[in-house]
């Protein structure tokens, strides 16, 4: 449970540099802080390309700046509005990217490692297992303790299910909010040594309602 632990005590904080991990389909959250006259600031966004072929944007320029240099997007956001940028890279990969107000300072996006002979699932496809209730190849599932691991404010969190592979270790937990208005759950602030991927099931928790966050670590020999 170390690295749970170690997880959820930067859950509660925002981190301005980001790994993300590339997954076909998906959108990737950029959260760059907003300049103002007094004080500049630019998100770089890179990706794991040679290069950048082309954007597809619908942006006001007065909304937001864009700059590309190779493989890397400088990103200035001018007001405080959101929005989507669609990448092309030189591989021909399309990175949808949902940008909206945050404190990101840099944001690296990673491509799942590819399978080798006999290797266990992708990290990927562990956490997809987890969220439709499977079991992942290789791997053995256990009800966890269920005793609530933290509170903050009004927002308590259990573990339901833990995933045990010879690769990795997941863990199922209930996020359960008991205030009176909506909280925001953001996987990808999570920092913890080991630690992969994470996901939600949603990404606001209504006032009495709950949600699962997923996390998987890799398992060092």
């Amino acid at each position: 449970m170390k690295y749970l632990a170690l997880a959820l005590a930067f859950f509660l904080q925002q981190g301005r540099s980001r790994d993300v991990l590339f997954e076909e389909g998906g959108a990737i959250e950029v959260r760059p802080a907003v300049s103002t006259p007094e004080r500049h600031v630019t998100c770089v966004v890179a990706f794991p390309e040679d290069g950048i072929e082309s954007l597809v944007a619908a942006w006001n320029e007065a909304d937001l700046s864009i700059e590309k240099r190779r493989n890397l997007l400088f990103l200035k956001l001018l007001r405080p509005v959101e929005g989507d940028l669609h990448v092309v890279g030189s591989s021909g990969s399309l990175y949808r990217l949902s940008i909206r107000p945050g404190d990101d300072g840099s944001v690296r996006i990673l491509r799942p490692r590819k399978r080798e002979p006999g290797e266990a699932a992708p990290s990927l496809e562990f956490i997809r297992a987890m969220r439709l209730g499977r079991v992942p190849a290789d791997a053995t599932v256990r009800r966890g303790a269920d005793h609530v691991l933290f509170r903050l404010g009004g927002t308590e969190a259990r573990c339901r299910f833990v995933y045990e592979s010879p690769a990795y270790l997941g863990y199922v937990l209930e996020v359960r909010n008991l205030g009176e208005s909506p909280v925001r759950i953001d996987p990808s602030t999570l920092r913890s040594a080991g630690l992969i991927v994470s996901g939600a099931r949603e990404s606001v928790v209504a006032a009495k309602g709950a949600t699962l966050l997923y996390l998987v670590f890799e398992r060092k020999p």
